[in-house]
Formats: C-alpha cells, sequence, structure tokens
C-alpha cells in the first residue's frame, strides 16, 4: 500500500485500489478478516448487497452503512485506507494488535501512507540526519524498536488500534478505536474448562481455509501442537516445522508424520540473520530470527500459511514477565544506562520513557497483570508480531495469529494465577487432544547455541563486522573489541549484548546500501 494525498490531489502507486460505482470513494486494504462472511450477511440484511468477495467493498459497505464505527467490528489483521473524493478527507485504519504495519509520512502540502518504512523516500535529506537516534537508542535496551515511532525522524507509525484522518483544513488527527490490551487477572476461578476450549478452538478453527496448505513452527510448546491437532481434527493437513542444531529431535511417531527439519549450523544462521534484516527492513536482536527466516524459506515450499503462537505464553502464562525484567534495576535489559552511554556515541532518553505511559495507565493491576498486559503493548508489537509478519511475507505466506484475537484475550483476562502458573489451564484442558502429538518425556533442547557460534564458528565473522568503518559513527570500537574478547576467551558471556550489537551492524550496512 502506498498513497498520497498532496497538493489536493489523491493517488496511489502500489496494491489494489478499489473505486465505489459512484466514484465517491477509493479504498485500499491489507489484510484479512475472520468474519468478513458474516458482515457480508448483515450488511446484505441491512439492504447493502456486496457484490464482490473483495474485502475493500466490504470495507467500503461497512463505512458507508454505520460511518467510522464500523471498525470496531472488524475481526482479523489489516491496514486500510478510504479516500473520500467529495470532502477530500482520507481515512485509515489498523488493527489493535498492530499486525499488519502501516505507516505516514508528511510532505510538502499534504501525506503519504505506506505498508514500509522503505516505500518512502528519503527526499534529499542525508542518512545522518534522517536517521531517529532516540528511537535507535532504546534498541539498545530492547533489542528492537519499540513502535511508538520509526528508525527514521520523518516516518512515524499509525499506533495499533486507532484511526487516522487528515484533510487540508485539520490536518491529521489519530483516534482511538480500541483501548490498550490489558490482562486484568482475577482471584477467583471464572472460567471452565469447557469455555476455554471452545474459545480457544473457535479462534483457531475461524481461522482454517480447507483449500490452503497449513503450517506452524514447532520449538516444543504446548500451544503449537494445540493448533496442530485442532487443524487436524477439523479436516485439515498441517505440516510442522523445527530447527535442529545438533542431535535429532526424538518425537513421537504421530508427530513425526507431519514434521519436517532443518539443521541448522552456525553459517546458516550468520546467512539468515542476513537476509532476515533485509525481509524485515529493521534492526532485531531476537536469536530466533535468523532461525524464523530459515524455517519460513523451508515453509515455502510446502504450504501456503503459516499460523503463529505469537501471544500465547503472554495471555495464558506467567513465567518472566516484562515487570520482572524492570524489577532488575539498574540493568533492566540488555544495556544498563551506563553502559550504554559508554558504549554508543549518540545518546537518548532512558528506557523508562517508553514504559513509563502504560504503567501509569495500569497502576491498580497486580504485578502479574502488569506485567503480562506491558508484554503485550511492548514486545508483541515491536519483537514479535514485526517479525514474523514480515518474515513470512517476504517468502509468501500468509500469517494468522490465532490467540491474538478479542474472544481470547477476554477469557485471558479472568485466569488466576494458578491458571496461568506453568500454563496449567492449557495444559489441562488440551491433554487428551494433544497426547498422541507429545514427544517422550525425554528433554528436547530448542535453544539457539549462540553463546557457544559466536565464542568459536561465528567469532571471525562479528570480529570482521564490528571492525568496519561505519562502526566509529555508533559504539566505541575498543569497547567492542573487548567484549567480543572476553566472550571469546570465556570469561563473561556476553553474547545477548553482542549480538544485539551486530544486527544492529548488519541493518545499519543495508540502510548505507539501499541509500
Amino acid at each position: 500500500m502506498l498513497a498520497y494525498y498532496q497538493n489536493n490531489e489523491f493517488s496511489t502507486t502500489m496494491g489494489r485500489p478499489y473505486h465505489s460505482p459512484d466514484g465517491q470513494y477509493t479504498c485500499l486494504f491489507d489484510g484479512e478478516l475472520v468474519n468478513a462472511r458474516i458482515l457480508r450477511s448483515k450488511l446484505e440484511k441491512a439492504g447493502f448487497y456486496v457484490s464482490t468477495t473483495r474485502l475493500e467493498e466490504l470495507i467500503l459497505a461497512l463505512y458507508r452503512f454505520s460511518n467510522d464505527s464500523f471498525v470496531e467490528i472488524l475481526r482479523g489483521k489489516f491496514a486500510f485506507l478510504i479516500f473520500d473524493h467529495q470532502s477530500k478527507q482520507l481515512i485509515v485504519g489498523r488493527d489493535r494488535y498492530g499486525i499488519r504495519p502501516l505507516y505516514y509520512q508528511r510532505v510538502a502540502n499534504g501525506i503519504g501512507f505506506a505498508s514500509q518504512v522503505t516505500d518512502f523516500e528519503l527526499a534529499g535529506t542525508s542518512l545522518s540526519d534522517a536517521l531517529n537516534e532516540q528511537l535507535l537508542y532504546h534498541y539498545f535496551s530492547f533489542g528492537y524498536l519499540p513502535e511508538a515511532e520509526t528508525y527514521l525522524k520523518h516516518i512515524q507509525h499509525v499506533p495499533a488500534g486507532c484511526l487516522a484522518k487528515y484533510d487540508d483544513s485539520q490536518g491529521l488527527r489519530v483516534v482511538p478505536f480500541a483501548d490498550l490490551l490489558v490482562i486484568e487477572g482475577t482471584k477467583q476461578q471464572l472460567v471452565d474448562e469447557q469455555q476455554f476450549h471452545h474459545v480457544i478452538i473457535e479462534g483457531i478453527q475461524a481461522r482454517i481455509s480447507m483449500d490452503q496448505m497449513l503450517g506452524v513452527f514447532y520449538t516444543g510448546q504446548l500451544h503449537e501442537l494445540v493448533i496442530a491437532t485442532t487443524a487436524k481434527l477439523a479436516g485439515s493437513d498441517i505440516k510442522l516445522f523445527t530447527a535442529e542444531f545438533g542431535k535429532k529431535h526424538v518425537v513421537s511417531d504421530e508427530l513425526a508424520q507431519h514434521l519436517i527439519r532443518r539443521h541448522i549450523n552456525a553459517n546458516d544462521y550468520w546467512q539468515g540473520a542476513i537476509e532476515g534484516i533485509k525481509a524485515i527492513g529493521m534492526p532485531l536482536a531476537d536469536p530466533w530470527m535468523p532461525v524464523d527466516y530459515l524455517l519460513a524459506e523451508l515453509a515455502s515450499k510446502h504450504v501456503d500459511v503459516m499460523f503463529s503462537t505469537a501471544g500465547a505464553g503472554m495471555l495464558f502464562e506467567t513465567k518472566k514477565t516484562f515487570l520482572k525484567q524492570l524489577a532488575f534495576q539498574p540493568h533492566p535489559f540488555l544495556f544498563s544506562e551506563k553502559e550504554k552511554i559508554a558504549l554508543l556515541q549518540f545518546q537518548g532518553e532512558s528506557w523508562e520513557t517508553i514504559v513509563a505511559p502504560y504503567l501509569k495507565q495500569i497502576d491498580d493491576l497486580d504485578a502479574i497483570a502488569k506485567g503480562q498486559t506491558m508484554n503485550l503493548n511492548i514486545g508483541l508489537k515491536g519483537n514479535h508480531l514485526l517479525k514474523t509478519e514480515k518474515i513470512m511475507a517476504f517468502h509468501d505466506l500468509e500469517t494468522r495469529f490465532p490467540f491474538l484475537d478479542d474472544r481470547i484475550l477476554n477469557v485471558a483476562s479472568f485466569l488466576t494465577k494458578s491458571e496461568k502458573r506453568s500454563m496449567s489451564l492449557m495444559k489441562q484442558t488440551f491433554a487428551e487432544q494433544v497426547a498422541k502429538f507429545q514427544p517422550s518425556k525425554r528433554k528436547h533442547h530448542h535453544d539457539v547455541p549462540l553463546s557457544s557460534w559466536i565464542r568459536h564458528e561465528l567469532y571471525d565473522s562479528i570480529k570482521e563486522t564490528f571492525e568496519q568503518r561505519i562502526v566509529t559513527e555508533f559504539f566505541d570500537q575498543e569497547l567492542l573489541s573487548t567484549m567480543l574478547k572476553q566472550h571469546g576467551k570465556g570469561l563473561r558471556d556476553f553474547s545477548k549484548q553482542i549480538w544485539t550489537i551486530t544486527t544492529f551492524i548488519l541493518w545499519l550496512k543495508e540502510v548505507v546500501k539501499s541509500n
């Protein structure tokens, strides 16, 4: 999607715009709606006939029927744009989870909207002037870019769960249509197994297309098996894709029938990191990103749609919450503020500026509910969703997120601490369904051996990366060398920090190359 409203003229050069028969509206839509069929039926009963299966026509019909409020009943992932040629007003919207990206750029006498940051031009600005150093500073706390802004000063996100309206008289106005993603929690048991089972199953089944081949990544997690077995029970063939870094995973015979394996060595991983950063278009320190890229490459040869378990752990489990990370001050994340000052050649505000606005809104919640809420609103949007959606799209795979559904969020909000501990309610509810798929009691290792690879196989590649001339503009090169040497000798485990710096430099090289 790329569209401009400039000098009182609307134009689009990317996407498939839909024009209403009366010529009054143009619509662009990116994504999918789980409840599209139901919405069409309701419109037809109200006298609004939708003649095609295009979601753009459905969006326009809903808009004409109920104005802005229609966005509140959309179920799925989406970014859309509506231009009213008569009133000269642009209206854009983005789903509340922020699955589909949508950016805007103010231009002379107007505004532009796009699905990718790279769709916009720098408009003659030098890279050093264009880079948003404030946001990049946060990267070394979080390992990803919090979604409030982008790495370029002149390009912004349309916030998730918001409508943005633009016209010449009032300029840009951003209006939320959905509340903060909140997990309130409860002390009293309010959700029974049958209710929990129904809402999970319905969320998955609503996203199954019988005419498409389905897949899911397998890292040994229960929620991955819940998706696989639900699809199988619904009569759909599903493949599971897993990465192996050493010994072959021992799995049940039932699981083995659906499992496609990929052995990944250090060299594969390094290439996956380089290509994955190109696909995402932003730096990302998540050690699983290169693995996800390589598995998506494999999956694209076998399936059309990948199911993602993003959000499941945040909704149903209590382990290592975001708030617990914050408790380890002054070193809450990858680098402390003191370490960032020593490491970086540019400065910014503390990580607390990202966290504080959310904490203020959820001050009355208990620690676990706060942690889950923070994870959903910061970690999920800036890291997991961006990584999954963009990598899959790069390989022409459609991604579906069954656990990111308002009905499931609703139920998760009423779970007790004991029901979330070790994902106990999920285990209890789906024990029988996944029994045949469960691996043996032997422990399986799905962790990326990053620390070992940096110490040995990747050492020279990272050393060469750290020694490039562009690095001196952003880092204390001597400090980088010291960290790498200490890690290489086994004196300290700096693997997370070294990988964060490495992915930043690999991304920076791509930005310089593209500009």
